[in-house]
């Protein structure tokens, strides 16, 4: 199953940006664990009710070290520690930049 994501911070940049749509698929970690360097949407560990956008830099059990590619405007692991692979929401697969 897939879905779109907008991407609606600076944290990912210069990957993807803000206003870009990314396309998750849902499935990725029913049958397999996450990897180093996998760009995922996660719930947000500070409010679950909002979704972000990060790349996964270590792994350690069933946790994730997640961190943004702009490291001077990303709110990550670093401010809120491990992630349990539970909140991850699947792998970004795909950028797509509207017409600007």
């Amino acid at each position: 199953m897939f879905s779109y994501f907008l991407v609606k911070e600076q944290s990912m940049e210069p990957f993807c940006r803000e206003g870009d749509f990314v396309v998750i698929n849902r499935m990725s970690y029913l049958f397999s664990r996450p990897k180093v360097g996998q760009l995922v949407v996660l719930k947000d560990p500070r409010d679950p009710s909002r979704h972000i956008i990060k790349r996964i830099v270590a792994l350690k059990d069933s946790f994730v070290w997640v961190e943004g590619d702009n490291k001077e405007r990303s709110t990550d692991s670093r401010d809120f520690g491990w992630v349990s692979v539970k909140a991850l929401l699947g792998q970004a697969k795909v950028v797509k930049r509207p017409s600007r």
